[in-house]
C-alpha cells in the first residue's frame, strides 16, 4: 500500500504549500483512526427540502438543518489501498445525531473522487490557493462495477465549492457551499474544527 497521503498524492508538489494542521487533518496513520472535533452550521432554501431528502437518501449530505452543531470526523485508510473513508457524527442541540459516511478515492493528479451509497459520487478537482486548500465540483458519478455514467452538476443543486483555511496550529475553519446556475445558494455549512495529538483513537 502507497503510505503517503491520499491528498498529497492528489496535490504533488502543492502539498507543501498547505498549512500543517490541514497535512495532519489527512495524514492518517493505516493502522489507527483520527479524529477532529468541531461545530456547525448547517443550511438551505427550505423549498429544495424533497430534493435534498432524496439526496440524502442515497447518502449524500445531510438534510436536517440547524446551528451549533457538534460535530465528531473520524478517518481511516483501507488496509488494501490508500482510500481514505470518513465517518463524521453530528449531534443537534436537542441530542439527536445524524451520521454522514463517504469514501475518498484517487482519479489522477489534482482530481479525487468521494463516493456514498449506491454508487453515487462527486468528482472533485483539488488545489492550494494561498494556503487554502480549495476543492471544486466538477460533475457527479453513478458507477456499477465497470459502468460509470457522468452527468453535470447542474442537474442537481449545482456545483461545490470546499475550502478549508487555517486558524491556529490547532484549529481549521471548513465552509461547503453548493450553488446552482438558476436558484443561487442552495446548500452550505461551515464550522471550526479542531485536531490534536490527543484526538487520535
Amino acid at each position: 500500500m502507497n503510505n503517503m497521503p491520499l491528498l498529497q498524492q492528489a496535490l504533488g508538489e502543492d502539498w507543501n504549500k498547505l498549512p500543517l494542521v490541514i497535512q495532519r487533518h489527512y495524514s492518517v496513520p493505516s493502522d489507527s483512526n483520527t479524529c477532529i472535533k468541531g461545530n456547525m452550521e448547517i443550511g438551505y432554501p427550505i423549498i429544495l427540502f424533497p430534493l435534498i431528502s432524496l439526496i440524502h437518501l442515497c447518502g449524500g449530505l445531510v438534510c436536517r438543518r440547524g446551528k451549533n452543531i457538534e460535530t465528531v470526523v473520524k478517518k481511516t485508510i483501507s488496509m488494501q489501498n490508500a482510500n481514505l473513508y470518513w465517518q463524521r457524527t453530528l449531534k443537534y442541540p436537542d441530542n439527536k445525531k445524524d451520521y454522514f459516511y463517504s469514501r475518498m478515492v484517487y482519479l489522477r493528479n489534482h482530481e479525487l473522487i468521494e463516493t456514498v451509497r449506491f454508487g453515487f459520487g462527486l468528482l472533485l478537482k483539488v488545489s492550494v490557493n494561498n494556503g487554502e486548500l480549495v476543492y471544486r465540483s466538477n460533475g457527479h458519478i453513478w458507477q456499477c462495477g465497470r459502468i460509470r455514467i457522468t452527468f453535470p452538476d447542474w442537474l442537481l443543486l449545482g456545483a461545490a465549492t470546499i475550502i478549508e483555511t487555517r486558524i491556529s496550529d490547532q484549529k481549521f475553519r471548513l465552509d461547503f457551499s453548493i450553488k446552482h446556475p438558476l436558484w443561487g445558494n442552495s446548500y452550505w455549512y461551515h464550522g471550526i474544527f479542531q485536531y490534536s495529538e490527543n484526538s487520535e483513537s
